[in-house]
């Protein structure tokens, strides 16, 4: 039987020995080229650049600023005497709001305005501030403002007893309710 004679171990170069160690896959392609076999096919040189794969930077993601809620202040309408008051004394009518907002309310400078929505039927808020869950009525007549009592000032009636509505704007004449009866 002949004899096969086995190639000698090929031993591959120290310098692809380290980079085995800190490598990978480039030092695998390059112990595999350093064959005998596999390196006399090639007569030009490799080029592979040893340079780390870009890693993508994060974008951050910007902060969303919620949008504020608009103030829940709301006609009471089982508080609003509408056909009270008269001519001479319409103290006796008034409309109340009340705050459903978890928040206390600055009402500075809101207009209060019937159906007509003409300058003489608007009431602009003195500063105030309605807390969460308050009360306040606004009287039609004449006295002396408090906490939970507003008086408009007007020598006469305001709302319409069959039927009207109340518009309720906030400093910046945005509309934050309207109540129609």
């Amino acid at each position: 039987m002949p004899q096969v004679q086995l190639p000698k171990a090929q031993r591959f170069p120290p310098w692809c020995l380290l980079l085995l160690f800190g490598m990978g896959t480039a030092v695998l392609l390059c112990m595999v080229l350093s064959l005998p076999g596999v390196a006399a096919g090639f007569d030009y040189l490799i080029y592979m650049p040893l340079a780390a794969k870009p890693v993508p930077t994060p974008t951050p993601t910007p902060t969303v600023t919620p949008t504020p809620l608009p103030p829940d202040v709301r006609v009471e309408p089982s508080c609003s005497k509408f056909r009270g008051g008269t001519a001479q004394d319409p103290t006796g009518e008034y409309v109340c709001f009340k705050s459903y907002d978890p928040r206390p309310i600055d009402m500075t400078n809101w207009k209060v305005q019937d159906s007509k929505r003409q300058e003489q039927y608007t009431y602009t808020f003195p500063p105030f501030i309605l807390n969460p869950g308050a009360t306040v009525k606004l009287h039609s007549g004449y006295g002396q403002n408090t906490a939970t009592d507003l008086y408009w000032g007007r020598g006469g009636l305001i709302w319409n007893n069959d039927h009207d509505t109340v518009y309720l704007f906030d400093a910046s004449w945005r509309e934050i309710h309207r109540y129609s009866y």
